[in-house]
């Protein structure tokens, strides 16, 4: 079987892992060569880039995979050098800058700064598996809103706990690192934990639930693991930058890792690109180095045979000026999604060096069989307030076959699978796969056997065709191992028609090749049942045609039965074995496409007629309701 290989995995990660350190070199050599011809400030330029960019990459980790804004990260790498100050300070000196009170026996501990720096990042992680199990729960504003507390709590208790803290005094006497190899070995970790997330299982699922929750769910992906590993392992991170920073400074208090940092570390995270690793770093070098710049300028040098007027804020001033001109001219950042691995990747793959992609290869043995098991609605309805949108719908789709749900607009079709697939949850009745009764939130239900695509196209657009399809076949793989076997993603790629397609963005795929990469998709996840959501919607009665053909050898394919909604009446009957027409919410027909096509109540439905006895297919303007 074809299947997207962990060597191909780790080839990824080690073109990007390889790109981004050649890239964070050239940045770290030009630095070097500028701070030789300065003083004393352009000396530490580089410590404090390499030490913003680690926390810049812990923000990228979470946020660019996940799609979730955080205002709150700078608060775990308060507490991480908060931790590694008050363990590693020499007793001498905490003995002047702490009092008495200060609690947790603190005044009479002292751990060599490494060990220190390493219990302090371990407290910060362990905050952000406490924090993360209540962020991954949640999305949009209300995990942005949690994580901004958490910046707010810990510099109010930094301000004010002054027994432990020293309030506003803040701690003196941290041990500093001499010179810059911790820092930049900080800054090379911090790029290899970007890139190993990225490519890993959890980062894949995350990018899924970036791209879109439902879809992602509707695909058996649980959107709260992967972001919860998002958080945790960006929580360390930017742990791991809060103690080299202080450490480079020597000192801490309550405002260096407060609101305003957090502005500057958003704004180079966002400058950059927000989604790659090479975002983070270019972002990073360009803020730094536009700071630097202005700096300079701002002081009034003689420059270029002027002497430039002194200018109080200019290096405040280019950075906001820089935020909103890329957020205006450019709103993916400066990167958008290029990473410098996929061009290592191709030059390596030139010289015969890397492993080239998988070709796609078809074969008939890896088909599997439809399994014994019926997909049942019982008695299934649903009330909206005092609306009741599906009012007793039963029908039952026999294993390996296609059966059809039709009826006018606001029939009640959509809301039907929605209540199949766990959208909702219905008032009355029951839906069962075979013995067991089909229960709860969508991934549930999909790694339960029901895969779905939507009315609405969602494919993951920024994701390349193939991980769109790996990405669902990753879950069979570990949830439907009773399934095993099948099309691999190759395979479905070529079935699908798409494999000179497969690295390209889904989103540049023109509307019938998104549809079809949406139905292959679904079909990597193995089901039981592959239920369709008007399949030919906004298409020509051409490409129903060839529709009708497409999903017939993608169902026999995977051994899936079929449920298919669809208004055009021509495509239901070329496909389906069986047939079900809603109106008003309510079953008011179902057999075969032939006794379908003579029932006066579909007739009356559908055409408003209750004159004509019987119809044949309808034609192109009957059949598109």
């Amino acid at each position: 079987m074809s299947r997207v290989s962990d060597p191909t995995r780790r080839n990824e990660a080690a073109a990007s892992f390889i790109g981004n350190c050649l890239l964070l070199g050239g940045i770290v050599a030009a630095t070097l060569i500028y701070a030789s011809g300065g003083g004393s400030s352009r000396s530490a330029l580089l410590t404090s880039m390499l030490t913003n960019l680690v926390l810049v990459i812990g923000f990228h980790i979470f946020i660019g995979n996940t799609g979730v804004l955080s205002f709150g990260h700078l608060g775990l790498a308060s507490i991480s050098s908060y931790v590694m100050a008050l363990l590693s300070i020499p007793l001498a000196r905490k003995a002047v800058i702490l009092t008495a009170k200060a609690p947790f026996g603190v005044r009479a501990v002292h751990l060599d700064a490494r060990i220190a720096s390493v219990v302090g990042i371990a407290v910060a992680t362990l905050v952000s598996v406490l924090l993360g199990l209540v962020v991954a729960r949640t999305s949009g504003l209300a995990a942005t809103m949690i994580t901004l507390a958490l910046l707010f709590v810990v510099l109010q208790v930094a301000d004010n706990w002054k027994d432990l803290t020293n309030g506003t005094g803040g701690l003196s006497s941290v041990p500093r690192l001499e010179g810059n190899a911790w820092p930049l070995a900080g800054a090379v970790a911090a790029v290899a934990a970007a890139v190993w997330f990225r490519t890993s299982k959890s980062g894949r699922l995350a990018l899924a639930t970036r791209e879109d929750e439902l879809a992602a769910s509707a695909m058996g992906i649980d959107v709260f693991r992967p972001r919860l590993v998002a958080f945790v392992v960006s929580g360390a991170v930017v742990a791991l930058g809060g103690v080299l920073q202080t450490q480079s400074i020597g000192s801490l208090g309550p405002r260096q890792f407060a609101f305003e940092p957090t502005i500057l570390i958003m704004a180079m995270l966002v400058v950059g690109g927000m989604r790659t690793v090479t975002g983070a770093v270019i972002g990073t070098a360009f803020i730094t180095f536009g700071k630097e710049i202005m700096r300079f300028l701002g002081d009034g040098p003689q420059f270029l045979g002027v002497r430039w007027p002194k200018v109080e804020g200019l290096p405040d001033l280019f950075l906001a000026a820089a935020l909103l001109l890329v957020l205006l001219t450019r709103p993916g950042g400066l990167m958008n999604e290029f990473d410098v691995g996929a061009l290592v990747r191709r030059l390596l793959e030139r010289f015969r060096l890397g492993q080239p992609t998988s070709t796609a290869v078809v074969s008939d043995g890896h088909r599997l069989a439809p399994t014994d098991a019926s997909l049942v609605a019982d008695d299934v309805g649903i009330t909206f307030g005092g609306f009741t949108a599906v009012d007793g719908v039963s029908f039952n789709v026999a294993s390996g076959t296609i059966h059809g749900l039709i009826g006018p607009n606001g029939a009640g079709k959509t809301t039907v699978v929605n209540l199949l697939t766990g959208i909702y949850e219905p008032t009355r009745g029951r839906v069962t796969l075979g013995t067991s009764e089909v229960t709860g939130s969508p991934h549930v239900r999909a790694r339960q056997g029901i895969a779905r695509t939507f009315q609405n196209l969602r494919v993951f657009g920024s994701l390349p065709v193939r991980e769109n399809i790996a990405v669902a076949d990753l879950v069979a793989t570990e949830y439907r191992p009773q399934r095993s076997g099948g099309p691999g993603v190759d395979e479905l790629l070529a079935l699908s028609g798409l494999s000179d397609l497969a690295d390209r963005p889904a989103s540049t795929l023109d509307y019938g090749n998104q549809r079809r990469l949406e139905i292959a998709r679904a079909a990597a996840l193995r089901p039981d049942f592959l239920l369709l959501d008007e399949p030919t919607s906004g298409m020509s009665e051409t490409e129903s045609l060839a529709m009708v053909d497409h999903v017939r050898k993608i169902a026999s394919a995977i051994g899936a039965g079929v449920l298919v909604i669809d208004h055009d009446l021509g495509f239901i009957t070329n496909i389906c074995d069986r047939i079900t027409v809603l109106d008003q919410g309510r079953v008011i027909a179902e057999g075969t496409p032939a006794e379908i096509q003579r029932d006066q109540r579909v007739i009356d439905a559908y055409l408003g007629s209750s004159a004509a006895t019987s119809v044949d297919v309808p034609s192109d303007d009957q059949s598109s309701l």
